[in-house]
């Protein structure tokens, strides 16, 4: 019996879940794949807006000394010499970049995927291990915000344990179906749309966030007025050093249009220390063991040894954990 915690929302490790969720993910990831052809620069066929070039959004390093990584969906993907950041070199328009987050096929697929019954077994227990994670670091009570709410599951959790729960989130379906789950939300974004701008928060959660934010420090420095002293800001993302991710490299469905910062443990963990903010615990969840499987054992130990040199075979779920190699990157940090 596996007594992680993160066995119990880990699909890859709990028999017949993949074959539940199959359906679903089928229909979601037909719409995923039409939603990055719209979103892709219109040089490479999107219709969605404009982009623009830029610079290292952390450090300000020109991206002409940065060293191109990846092309995919007619984005660059580059290398900051200067803060070790992967960032793409292309950004959508701040206007363009709001419409993703109108009502259309992909959210049908997605609120479908999200809020089945086998899906919602995992979010449940995801919610449930974060809240465990903030808890064990000081903050078990009082007043939590989650940026970018999705479809509520991290609000009913918490409210659940007494918690003052409130999500912001921009996606109209998602903010409809978290009403009708009981929870608090506005439809909206951080920090503008908050009900209250002088409410202060003992937790913030920001969850598959950050990544698309195209320039992160003013939107960390925002998060930071608003905590609470003592307060606490849990952060998820793609994991960049996934063992998964460099496995697929370009066809993975973490590189697309809207992920414009690619994070791995060291730098999320740098990107927050620049805004103010000290690492108490930095992990990842979800293993996709049973994906990395469909690659030959050679191909796997050598993308291992890349992101960790010294490292050899092919890792089991504890090891790719313990490496800091699972598909999403998860942390607690405080100011300071």
């Amino acid at each position: 019996m596996n007594d992680d915690p993160r066995a119990a929302f880990d699909a890859a490790l709990i028999p017949g879940m993949r074959d539940r969720l199959a359906d679903a993910y089928r229909e979601f990831r037909a719409r995923e794949a039409e939603a990055i052809a719209t979103l892709a620069p219109p040089a490479s066929g999107g219709s969605i807006g404009a982009y623009r070039d830029r610079d290292c959004p952390i450090c300000g390093t020109p991206a002409g000394a940065a060293r191109p990584v990846l092309q995919a969906h007619g984005l660059t993907l580059l290398d900051c010499p200067g803060c070790g950041l992967t960032y793409t070199r292309q950004v959508m328009e701040e206007a363009a970049d709001a419409g993703r987050y109108r009502a259309s096929a992909l959210d049908e697929a997605l609120i479908a995927l999200r809020l089945s019954e086998p899906y919602l077994e995992l979010e449940t227990a995801r919610a449930r291990y974060y809240l465990d994670r903030l808890a064990a670091q000081g903050a078990a009570g009082g007043r939590l915000l989650e940026i970018g709410s999705g479809f509520g599951t991290l609000l009913v959790e918490a409210g659940q344990r007494g918690w003052q729960a409130l999500g912001l989130e921009p996606g109209r379906l998602g903010a409809t179906a978290t009403r009708r789950r009981g929870a608090t939300v506005v439809e909206g974004y951080f920090p503008q749309d908050l009900p209250d701008p002088a409410a202060r928060f003992e937790a913030i959660a920001a969850l598959d966030v950050l990544e698309h934010m195209a320039s992160p420090l003013p939107f960390l420095a925002d998060i930071r007025q608003r905590l609470a002293p003592g307060g606490l800001l849990f952060i998820q993302v793609p994991n960049w050093d996934s063992l998964l991710v460099r496995l697929e490299g370009a066809a993975s469905s973490v590189v697309c249009p809207g992920h414009w910062s690619y994070f791995t443990p060291a730098t999320l963990t740098g990107l927050l220390a620049r805004a103010g903010f000290r690492a108490l615990e930095v992990g990842t969840v979800q293993s996709e063991i049973d994906r990395q499987a469909a690659f030959a054992p050679e191909a796997v130990a050598a993308a291992l040894n890349q992101l960790r040199p010294g490292e050899a075979g092919v890792p089991d779920a504890a090891r790719l954990h313990a490496l800091k190699l699972g598909y999403k990157l998860v942390g607690v940090f405080a100011p300071g």
